[in-house]
């Protein structure tokens, strides 16, 4: 994930207000949510990505497996 650059934010002179408070939580919200909805395609991959390596290697260990149990008895 890509470190985004710090802004500066002005400094408030005057104690917020309840509006200004929910807008800021608004946006502090909708901008985590873009970047955790920026890592879901990345993290379906991944997650495909390991089931695929799982399908291919699980079959083969247990085959191998059998082979070498057999090859004992």
């Amino acid at each position: 994930m890509k470190t985004a650059k710090p802004q500066l934010v002005p400094q408030q002179t005057e104690p917020m207000t309840n509006a200004a408070l929910a807008q800021h939580g608004r946006r502090v919200i909708a901008y985590h949510g873009e970047r955790i909805l920026a890592e879901v395609p990345t993290t379906l991959r991944r997650v495909g990505l390991f089931f695929l390596v799982l399908a291919i290697t699980i079959p083969a260990f247990l085959t191998a497996l059998i082979v070498v149990l057999w090859r004992l008895g």
